[in-house]
């Protein structure tokens, strides 16, 4: 009598710590996906449409900056530091997108210096806390890869696809380039897929728009519908940086 109520104690602990086991596992990121939605430019409407949207969610994404240049970017108008200072306040990542917008191949040694690591420093200078880097124009070669490893923990390219969250390079991080001509139902099966699968989906945006007229920019509508499909879907969304971090990807 006293073996069997042993066993039967035994066999409760046990379903109990499967149960708990299980859980914690189905409430991983790794095992339901994660997104980061990124903005490159620094632009206005990324400050002033996409932020507000994402803050009803509390969503947080990284937006990477140009660090040498106010004014009008491409005939866009960029955020100004104080509006960017406040983002990062709010929970998001700050990222370097270079010093003057120069592709990273075939540049002088000293040019390299400064899209590296001059637009680092002038951003640290402002206060941002700068650690990712997205290469201009999506462009790399081995010397530019080589370089950020030393002045940043990851660097994203433009390199189609997801990532495998066992087994990803923080310094060619793959990601999906987001266009006027993709539908928000095209975006939502990504994000499906990535929940689905386990997958880290990296979006990139440009210019959010009332009326898109660049092959680059989103309207503020199709912006909306992909919000709500990520809170519907349940996928985790995290910074860049926050991913690096959980997954050990920070050297």
């Amino acid at each position: 009598m006293k073996n069997l109520l042993l066993f039967s104690f035994l066999g409760v602990i046990l379903v109990s710590s499967l149960s708990y086991f299980l859980y914690e596992n189905a409430k991983s990121p790794k095992n339901n996906g994660v997104i980061s939605l990124t903005f490159d430019d620094g632009l206005k409407s990324q400050y002033s449409l996409a932020f507000p949207e994402m803050q009803k969610y509390n969503f947080k994404g990284t937006i990477y900056v140009l660090a040498n240049w106010t004014g009008l970017f491409e005939g866009r108008e960029l955020a100004d530091f104080d509006q960017v200072k406040n983002m990062q306040e709010s929970g998001w990542e700050i990222g370097s997108h270079g010093l003057n917008h120069k592709s990273l191949v075939n540049l002088s040694d000293i040019n390299l210096d400064n899209e590296l690591y001059l637009s680092k420093s002038i951003l640290e200078e402002k206060g941002f806390n700068i650690t990712s880097l997205s290469f201009p124009f999506g462009q790399f070669n081995n010397k530019a890869i080589d370089e950020s490893k030393k002045v940043y923990l990851s660097a994203r390219p433009l390199l189609l696809g997801d990532n495998d969250l066992d087994n990803f390079n923080p310094y060619l991080l793959k990601s999906k380039w987001i266009k006027r001509d993709y539908s928000s139902n095209k975006i939502c099966s990504w994000i499906k897929s990535a929940k689905r699968n386990g997958r880290w989906l990296i979006l990139d945006f440009h210019s959010i728009e009332y009326n898109e007229t660049k092959p680059w920019d989103e309207s503020i509508d199709d912006f909306k519908e992909i919000l709500s499909c990520i809170n519907n879907s349940g996928i985790q969304v995290m910074p860049v940086r926050e991913v690096l971090a959980k997954y050990g990807k920070t050297n």
